[in-house]
């Protein structure tokens, strides 16, 4: 029912997107016909795959890995001993509440404006999160289990993966999916601000260009992008959850 509900909502908006577009000039707003034919030449070209989403995606998942090498590792010591976190809340509180747009732009005017400055901008954005995740994780976990486990002689591996994953992973699941989405929309933005080669530079591009059957057929492209990335992780959490 949900999923028929999903495709009646989805076919009304692009029956009221084909109706907008016939009153509308297609430099302004290209139907969905023209989209469609403008998606398929792009996914035709060899050098949409290679130059434009290649680089984009191994940049936000670059970013992605960086993030979590470093916050899970500050959440966990945060949670161990709390003067730690204490030193770090002033970054992380720049951090959180700096807008993406301007932690890009100082990222571009203090590095190159390429690869690491895009790396380095999801990082900085992300790591928060996984901070937060990392250390709520573990203070989930139940402390009479694990003082039962740790009096019954439970080896460490099995009180790993029997009581301090499955609480960790409470509060890191849901923090991963939204930094997922999170570190492909950041991508994006800084590459559009830095003109370094990707999809950001691709829609920057087009968008110059008065491309507007392109542009939106590259929209198209990111939205599925995240969805499926969402869906994905989404389906690993309910598998996580059955386990």
């Amino acid at each position: 029912m949900r999923r028929l509900a999903f495709l009646a909502g989805l076919a009304g908006l692009v029956a009221l997107w084909a109706f907008a577009a016939r009153e509308s000039l297609p430099a302004i707003l290209p139907g969905p016909i023209a989209v469609a034919k403008a998606l398929g030449t792009i996914l035709s070209e060899r050098t949409f795959w290679t130059e434009t989403l290649l680089p984009s995606l191994g940049r936000a998942a670059a970013g992605l890995a960086l993030a979590f090498a470093v916050g899970a590792p500050l959440g966990l010591l945060g949670w161990r001993w709390p003067a730690v976190s204490a030193f770090f809340a002033p970054l992380r509180l720049i951090l959180m509440g700096m807008p993406a747009p301007i932690l890009a732009i100082l990222c571009i005017l203090w590095f190159d404006g390429g690869t690491v400055t895009v790396i380095l901008t999801v990082a900085a954005l992300l790591l928060p999160v996984f901070q937060l995740a990392t250390a709520e994780g573990m203070s989930a976990i139940d402390r009479q289990l694990a003082e039962m486990a740790r009096v019954f002689r439970v080896p460490a591996a099995r009180r790993l993966h029997r009581i301090v994953l499955p609480a960790v992973w409470t509060a890191l699941g849901p923090a991963l999916r939204i930094a997922l989405a999170n570190a492909l929309r950041v991508t994006l933005l800084t590459e559009l601000l830095s003109g370094a080669e990707g999809l950001g530079s691709a829609v920057q591009s087009a968008q110059s260009w008065l491309q507007t059957d392109r542009l939106f057929a590259l929209v198209l492209i990111i939205l599925a992008l995240i969805g499926l990335a969402e869906a994905g992780l989404t389906s690993l959490l309910r598998e996580r959850k059955r386990s």
